[in-house]
């Protein structure tokens, strides 16, 4: 068991992910890029994992940097950005310590990873890195898990009855007065005869942010204009959304 997230996994994020619509995340992106008419040429993939969505901006001719705080999931993007022959920086850096030689029209965070700053103070001062690497009419745009999403459980899941070679199964637990979510992922790797060659556990940790706090704190690290989404749409966020985006402008 480790208490660090996204080391023992990262060799097989990928196969973890493989239902995750990539495509159709980048297509909503682009969606809020228009509807705020932004000039976009240059994307800092902020929380990159592997760099699955820096590798598809990158292939559509973005200029495109890469940063995460997991070395091992770093080393995975690199290699595969060197396999496909794209030229994308990455750097393994804390979110509230960024420091990067330029500044970036769009930085994106996916894939609720801004929960796993689990301070308030260090999500703070992520949002005023944030600000200080984007360009003036520059913007943020960034999804987060709400606190429904994991008072309710929606961590809980398994695919134990799939033929894939990695098995997993998730079990949470929220804590009303931190508002942080633990989750214990259990792995099991299989070999081509369906033999499982190992087991592993990883403990991650998310918390709960309001999305006013979250408004609050984007409007006390600069940024000029900030507004939430219901996941995927154009429409406010309702009680029951589980996931919401931001989109935070510089101007």
């Amino acid at each position: 068991m480790t208490d660090a997230a996204f080391t023992l996994i990262a060799p097989y994020y990928d196969e973890l992910m493989h239902n995750v619509p990539y495509d159709f995340w980048v297509r909503y992106v682009h969606e809020l890029i228009d509807r705020y008419r932004l000039k976009v040429r240059s994307v800092l993939d902020l929380a990159c994992g592997t760099g699955n969505v820096a590798m598809r901006l990158a292939k559509m001719g973005y200029e495109v940097w890469g940063v995460d705080i997991s070395a091992p999931m770093v080393a995975e993007a690199r290699a595969k950005a060197q396999a496909a022959g794209l030229n994308i920086p990455y750097e393994v850096q804390d979110a509230a310590q960024l420091q990067l030689p330029k500044q970036f029209d769009l930085v994106l965070s996916l894939f609720d990873s801004l929960n796993y700053i689990l301070l308030p103070e260090r999500l703070q001062e992520a949002f005023q890195r944030v600000y200080a690497h984007l360009q003036p009419g520059g913007a943020f745009v960034f999804d987060v898990n709400t606190e429904y999403a994991l008072r309710e459980g929606l961590f809980d899941q398994d695919n134990l009855g799939s033929r894939r070679q990695l098995l997993y199964r998730w079990k949470s637990r929220y804590d009303e007065d931190t508002k942080i979510c633990t989750v214990e992922m259990e792995f099991w790797l299989r070999n081509e005869k369906g033999e499982v060659i190992q087991h592993f556990v990883e403990m991650h940790r998310q918390r709960a942010y309001g999305l006013d706090e979250l408004t609050r704190m984007l409007r006390q690290a600069g940024f000029d204009y900030a507004r939430a989404f219901h996941a995927y749409t154009l429409q406010p966020p309702r009680e029951t959304t589980d996931r919401a985006f931001f989109v935070a402008t510089k101007w």
